[in-house]
C-alpha cells in the first residue's frame, strides 16, 4: 500500500514568555506616579496655607504667636542665640522631640519668629499628610496610586474644615484643630500618634514585626515618651490595647501583636527612664495633673464647653465635624468587623475608636479642664477616613459598578482643583501678612529703651510675648507678683547676675501688693498698648529687684541641680 504523507497535525503548544516592559514604558510609569505624588503634595500644600491664612487673619492669630505658651520655642531659640545658660525650666512636656529641632530650622530660614512660626506649622500639616498618605498605602495597597492620594488629601481637608471653624485667641476651648499649627501645644506627641499606627498597619498588613519596624517602633516610643509623656495615654496605651483585643477576637495573629505590643511597652519604659536624668528641666511631676476627685466637675465643666461652641454657626459645623471623625470611626470598626475585611482596615477603626474613648475617658476621669488634651479627637478619625474610603472602594468593586467610580473621580479633580485655586488665591496674602507681622507692644518698649542694654521684669501673659519679639538689647525675665522667679517655662540662666532695673505692668496683671508699695516710687513712668514700664534705676527699688529676682533664681537653680 503506498504510503502518505502525515498531515500537518496540531501545533504545538509554546509556553508564555513574560515580556519586560520597555525602558521607556518604566519611565513613563515612574514619571507618571512622581507627578502624582506631587499633585497630592501641591494639594495638601494649598490646604495648609488655607489654613495657615484663616488662622492669621483671626483672633486666633494670638495663640499661633503671641500667647504666652505659644513664644515658648522662640525664647528658646533667643536664648540659643545670645549664648546663655541652657538651665530651662519646663514644665511635664520638655518640646525636645521633635519640637525644638523643627523650630530650630524654621528659624534659620526665617527672618522673624512670626515666619518661623507659620512655617512651623505648615510643616506640621504637611506631615500629617505624608503619615496619613503612607498609612493609605498599607490600608489600600490593591487601590489605584491616585485613589490613595485622593483619600490622604481628602483627609487633610478634614482638618482643614475643622481649621476653618475656629477663631477665638483662647486655648481653652473646644478649638482643637489649629492647635496642630502651633509649636507648643503637643504636636509631636500627634505626629508620634500617626507614625506608630503607620508602623502597626505595616506590621499586621505583612503578618510579620520585621526588626527595621521594631527597632523604629521603639525608638519613636522612647524619644517621644521622653519628650511628653502624653504619648503613652494617646498612643502606646491605645495600640497596645488594640492588638491585644483584636488577637484575644482571633482577629489577628498574636506573633507580631505580642511583639509591637512589646516593643511599645519597653520603648515608653526606656522613655520614662530616660526623663530622669532630664529631671532639672521638668518643672512638675505629671501626676500633678491628675485629680480624680475633680471628675464630676471636669464633665460639667465640658459640657459648658460643648455649649459654648454650640453658640455659632461656625461652632456647630466645628462639633459636627468632630462627630463625623467618631461616626466613622465607630461605623468603620462595625462594618469591618461584619465584612471581614482586610485586618488592616479592622486595625484602622478600631484604633481610633479606642483612641477617643480612652482619651475623653481618661481627661475626665484625671479631673484635667484642659481641652488641649482631646487633640487625639481630630487627628485619630483620619486612619478610619482612610480604612472607611478602602471598605466604600472595595463594597463598588464587588458590585462591579465603574460609572459611579468615575463620576467619584471627577468629583476628586474638580475638588482638587477648587483647592489649588483657593490656595494660590490665598497665598500671597498669607505670605504679605506672615513677612509683615510685627508686634507693637514690643516696638513701643524698643524705643523706650533707645537702644540701651537694660533687664526688666514682669508677670506670665504680659511679659513673655514681650521677651519674644523685644530687641535683643531688652532682656526680660519672668517674676510672681512678689517679684521671685517663676520658674515656668524661661530660662533660669538668664537671671545669672541679672540687674533688673524696670517693670512691664500689663493691664490685666494681678499684684497682690501694689507694685510701688513694695520698690517705691519709680523714676518714670512710660505708658505703651496694654502695660506701662515703671523705670527703677538709679532708684532703691533697683537693689530691690536685683535681692528678690536674682537671690530667687538662685535658690531654685540651686535646688533643681543647675
Amino acid at each position: 500500500m503506498p504510503q502518505t504523507a502525515p498531515g500537518p497535525g496540531p501545533a504545538p503548544v509554546s509556553e508564555p514568555v513574560a515580556i519586560a516592559p520597555a525602558p521607556a514604558s518604566r519611565a513613563r510609569r515612574r514619571w507618571s506616579a512622581v507627578g502624582r505624588e506631587a499633585l497630592g503634595a501641591v494639594v495638601a500644600l494649598a490646604l495648609s496655607v488655607i489654613a495657615l491664612r484663616h488662622v492669621v487673619a483671626t483672633e486666633r492669630v494670638a495663640l499661633l504667636w503671641y500667647d504666652g505658651d505659644s513664644v515658648l520655642l522662640p525664647l528658646v531659640e533667643r536664648s540659643i542665640r545670645l549664648g546663655q545658660p541652657f538651665e530651662w525650666a519646663m514644665s511635664p512636656a520638655l518640646f525636645f522631640f521633635p519640637e525644638l529641632p523643627v523650630y530650630l530650622l524654621c528659624s534659620l530660614v526665617t527672618a522673624t519668629p512670626q515666619q518661623a512660626l507659620a512655617l512651623n506649622g505648615v510643616l506640621v500639616l504637611l506631615a500629617v499628610y505624608a503619615l496619613v498618605r503612607a498609612a493609605a498605602d498599607e490600608l489600600m495597597p490593591a487601590a489605584r496610586r491616585s485613589a490613595r492620594i485622593a483619600v490622604s488629601a481628602l483627609a487633610l481637608g478634614f482638618v482643614t474644615a475643622v481649621v476653618l471653624t475656629e477663631s477665638s485667641a483662647t486655648a481653652t476651648s473646644l478649638e482643637l484643630g489649629s492647635l496642630l499649627l502651633t509649636t507648643t501645644y503637643y504636636y509631636g506627641a500627634l505626629l508620634a500618634m500617626l507614625g506608630t499606627a503607620v508602623l502597626v498597619l505595616r506590621t499586621v498588613r505583612t503578618g510579620r514585626a520585621s526588626v527595621t519596624v521594631l527597632v523604629v517602633t521603639g525608638l519613636v516610643a522612647a524619644c517621644t515618651t521622653a519628650s511628653n509623656p502624653l504619648y503613652v495615654p494617646w498612643s502606646a496605651g491605645p495600640v497596645v490595647v488594640t492588638l491585644v483585643l483584636l488577637a484575644v477576637a482571633r482577629r489577628l495573629p498574636w506573633r507580631p501583636a505580642a511583639w509591637m505590643s512589646g516593643v511599645l511597652v519597653a520603648g515608653s519604659v526606656v522613655g520614662y527612664l530616660l526623663r530622669i536624668p532630664l529631671a532639672p528641666f521638668v518643672s512638675l511631676d505629671p501626676s500633678t495633673y491628675v485629680h480624680p476627685e475633680r471628675a464630676g466637675a471636669t464633665l460639667a465643666f465640658f459640657a459648658a464647653l460643648t455649649d459654648d461652641r454650640a453658640g455659632s454657626a461656625a461652632g456647630d459645623v466645628g462639633l459636627l465635624l468632630l462627630f463625623v471623625g467618631v461616626v466613622a470611626s465607630v461605623g468603620g470598626t462595625v462594618w469591618a468587623w461584619r465584612v471581614r475585611t482586610a485586618r488592616t482596615v479592622l486595625v484602622a477603626t478600631v484604633l481610633p475608636l479606642v483612641t477617643v474613648v480612652a482619651v475623653s475617658v481618661g481627661v475626665v476621669v484625671a479631673g484635667s479642664e484642659t481641652p488641649r488634651y482631646l487633640e487625639p479627637v481630630v487627628t485619630a478619625p483620619l486612619l478610619a477616613l482612610v480604612a472607611v474610603g478602602e471598605l466604600v472602594r472595595t463594597a463598588v468593586r464587588r458590585t462591579r459598578v465603574h460609572r459611579p467610580g468615575r463620576g467619584l473621580r471627577l468629583t476628586f479633580a474638580v475638588a482638587g482643583t477648587v483647592v489649588l485655586v483657593a490656595g494660590i488665591a490665598t497665598a500671597p496674602g498669607t505670605i504679605t501678612a506672615v513677612a509683615t507681622a510685627r508686634y507693637a507692644p514690643a516696638a513701643c518698649l524698643d524705643r523706650w529703651a533707645d537702644g540701651r542694654q537694660v533687664t526688666g521684669v514682669g508677670q506670665f501673659w504680659t511679659v513673655r510675648p514681650l521677651a519674644a519679639y523685644a530687641s535683643t538689647d531688652v532682656e526680660l525675665l519672668q517674676v510672681r507678683d512678689t517679684f521671685e522667679t517663676y520658674p515656668w517655662l524661661v530660662d533660669l540662666g538668664a537671671y545669672r547676675d541679672a540687674r533688673p532695673t524696670f517693670v512691664v505692668i500689663g493691664a490685666n496683671d494681678v499684684w497682690t501688693t501694689a507694685v510701688e508699695d513694695s520698690l517705691g516710687r519709680p523714676a518714670t513712668i512710660t505708658h505703651c498698648t496694654g502695660f506701662d514700664v515703671y523705670d527703677y534705676a538709679g532708684t532703691p527699688g533697683a537693689e530691690t529687684l536685683r535681692r528678690d529676682v536674682v537671690g530667687s533664681a538662685d535658690r531654685i537653680r540651686r535646688d533643681r541641680g543647675f
